[in-house]
C-alpha cells in the first residue's frame, strides 16, 4: 500500500514538474519576442529591461473585433482629412481619400461578415496580445504587441493578409 502511495506522489510531481517546464518555456519564448519587437519595431536596441505585464489571448471573433475597431478610427481619420480637402477644393487629395475610404468599407465589411457569422471559431487561438513596458534610463514606457502561437511576432494590418485567411 505504501510503495502504491509512493508511486502515485511521483507521478503527480512528474506531472507537476512537466507543466512548470511547459509554463517556462512559454514564458521564456513570449518574453523573447517581446524583447525582439522591442528592437525591431520600437528602434529600441539599448533597453535596460522588458517587462511582460499581461498576455491575453485572440480568438478568430476578438480578432476580427479589434480589426473593425482599428478601421472605425482610421475611417474617422480619413472622413476629417476628406471634409478638410473638400474645403480646400483639392481634386487630387478628394480622390486619394476616396479611394482609402473605401477600401476601408470594404475591410469593415469583411471583418464584420465575420463577427456576425456564427462559423467564426471563438475557441480557436489565432495570437498572444502581449503588454509590457520596457525601462531605458530610469523612465519606463508602455507597449503592446502581438504573438502568433508559435512564437513570431505578428504586426497587426488590417488590409494585409490577416489570419483567418491562413
Amino acid at each position: 500500500m505504501k510503495r502504491l502511495e509512493l508511486i502515485i506522489i511521483l507521478a503527480v510531481l512528474l506531472v507537476g514538474c512537466k507543466q512548470k517546464g511547459e509554463q517556462d518555456l512559454f514564458q521564456q519564448n513570449i518574453q523573447r519576442c517581446t524583447e525582439a519587437y522591442v528592437q525591431t519595431e520600437l528602434n529600441v536596441n539599448d533597453a535596460d529591461s522588458v517587462v511582460i505585464t499581461r498576455v491575453d489571448t485572440l480568438t478568430e471573433m476578438s480578432y476580427a473585433k479589434l480589426m473593425l475597431e482599428m478601421l472605425e478610427n482610421l475611417e474617422f481619420q480619413y472622413k476629417q482629412l476628406y471634409d478638410e480637402a473638400t474645403l480646400a477644393d483639392d481634386d487630387a487629395k478628394i480622390e486619394s481619400l476616396s479611394r482609402s475610404l473605401r477600401q476601408i468599407t470594404s475591410q469593415t465589411d469583411y471583418f464584420r461578415s465575420i463577427e456576425d457569422s456564427e462559423s467564426a471559431d471563438n475557441q480557436q487561438l489565432l495570437l498572444y496580445w502581449v503588454s509590457a513596458c520596457y525601462y531605458k534610463a530610469g523612465h519606463h514606457e508602455d507597449f503592446m504587441c502581438f504573438v502568433t502561437p508559435d512564437f513570431e511576432l505578428h504586426i497587426l494590418d488590417p488590409f494585409a493578409d490577416n489570419l483567418m485567411s491562413n
